[in-house]
């Protein structure tokens, strides 16, 4: 029965999405975390998904959502992938392990390489999003989203760009 159990447990369970990361996988891989996905794919972390989304990943997201991904976490939230822990953590997500870290959401990782999971993304695409960081895939996901805020301002009863603004004012 136990044994049962377990794997119905496996299969309802999705796995832990993890991907390739940096500044060569961004500039010639075809993976989740390259150019080449974001330009052509249609699942997350791609543009696609980034302008006609609704899940985290997503403008829609962001602009709407509560949760990691997030303007709202962002400002309000603690842990990584809010504005506070960038600012006073030391794992990744924060300033610190940008600056000293080894693995994903590091500038060390960024240049040599490294494996970063869900969540790791998202907070990577709030950090550009916030424009706490600036690597070249911050600029692609900038300008889309600068496309995006055009349209979404006339289409919505709050200030999308101006929940963009909080979030890059609160880098500092």
């Amino acid at each position: 029965m136990l044994a049962a159990v377990l794997a119905l447990a496996l299969f309802v369970t999705p796995p832990q999405q993890t991907a390739a990361w940096g500044d060569y996988e961004w500039r010639n891989g075809v993976g989740m975390m390259s150019e080449y996905h974001f330009r052509n794919g249609a699942g997350f972390p791609s543009g696609y998904e980034l302008v006609n989304g609704t899940r985290p990943g997503s403008f829609y997201h962001l602009i709407f959502g509560t949760r990691l991904g997030s303007a709202y976490f962002w400002n309000n939230g603690t842990e990584a992938g809010s504005s506070y822990f960038w600012r006073n953590g030391v794992g990744p997500g924060s300033r610190y392990y940008w600056r000293n870290g080894q693995n994903c959401l590091s500038e060390y990782g960024w240049r040599e390489g490294a494996i970063c999971d869900g969540g790791e993304i998202l907070t990577f695409q709030t950090l550009c999003i916030a424009r706490a960081i600036d690597v070249p895939p911050c600029r692609t996901i900038n300008a889309r989203l600068e496309d995006w805020l055009e349209g979404a301002s006339s289409q919505s009863t709050g200030d999308p760009a101006a929940a963009v603004a909080r979030m890059r004012e609160a880098v500092d």
